[in-house]
């Protein structure tokens, strides 16, 4: 039980949203590297990259991320931005995250972006970063614009206003996706190896030793390769890619919290109930019922 508290305690939940309807983060500045892990969002992110030089873990690849990367992130989606910023090479970004249903009223009379909309939602998308183009005045005044107004926010006034924003932010974004700009993925390493390893066993009891074995190297190696190209160990992905999949099983399947938690490889039903509130901020029955129809 001890090794399951340790764990617990290495991984970092993001409850950005709480209760809240959106979060917004202008031109946020670092010039120290904060150590961050696998996590998740609540709602949808959006990630403006102002300065700085860095890499993006997710969907088991690896992105190079600079000045003018856009990223795309959707609900409870894995992932871990890493940036080794200094006083010379500072990391600058914008964040947006909104909850997705509750802007989605605001959206129905703009049926292409509306459209739009729900596949950066609920569709599984072929690219999620993006260039921003050469004339940036456009997005910088929105921004800008959705600063001055959550400075004075009023959540229950003011959600039809940043839904104009969002709009116009997801109309620059459709532009992005239209003109086929995107991030390149490095050719496949060893942390993405591993990652695909995760992905064909996660729901199997985590041993080190079969998957050094398949990659032909030694389990020290194996770890410390991970942990130096993603910030965590492979222990805390295996946790967060179980805790991903159980989310899809709780919003499609009637099966037990118990039965869920088996099925992605974390038995012990109460450890299950409590890591999973970690990460999410929500228990399983919560999740589940917030996701009813």
């Amino acid at each position: 039980m001890e090794h399951s508290n340790n764990i617990e305690k290495s991984i970092k939940a993001f409850h950005i949203l709480n209760k809240k309807a959106l979060n917004f983060r202008y031109r946020i500045v670092s010039t120290e590297n904060v150590p961050i892990f696998y996590h998740y969002h609540k709602g949808i992110e959006v990630l403006f990259v102002h300065r700085g030089k860095g890499t993006l873990t997710l969907n088991r690849k690896i992105y190079n991320l600079e000045s003018g990367c856009v990223l795309i992130l959707q609900p409870f989606q894995l992932h871990r931005v890493q940036f080794d910023p200094n006083n010379q090479c500072p990391y600058e970004r914008t964040t947006l995250t909104f909850e997705p249903s509750t802007f989605a009223p605001f959206l129905k009379n703009f049926p292409v972006l509306s459209r739009f909309f729900e596949q950066v939602w609920k569709e599984q998308l072929s690219n999620q970063v993006f260039r921003m183009d050469r004339n940036t005045t456009y997005i910088s005044s929105i921004l800008e614009r959705f600063h001055d107004m959550v400075s004075g926010w009023d959540e229950d006034e003011d959600l039809e206003a940043a839904s104009i924003l969002i709009l116009n932010i997801l109309d620059y974004l459709k532009s992005l996706h239209n003109g086929g700009f995107g991030g390149v993925s490095r050719p496949e390493s060893h942390t993405e190896k591993i990652m695909n390893w995760v992905e064909e066993h996660y729901k199997e009891p985590f041993a080190l030793d079969d998957l050094a074995k398949e990659l032909h190297l030694s389990k020290h190696y194996v770890s410390h390769l991970f942990r130096s190209e993603t910030g965590g160990s492979i222990t805390e992905y295996v946790i967060a890619r179980r805790i991903r999949q159980a989310c899809w099983l709780l919003k499609t399947e009637s099966k037990s919290v118990e039965h869920i938690g088996s099925l992605v490889g974390i038995p012990n039903s109460p450890y299950f109930c409590r890591l999973f509130k970690k990460i999410t901020g929500l228990t399983p029955i919560q999740y589940r019922k917030s996701h009813l129809n």
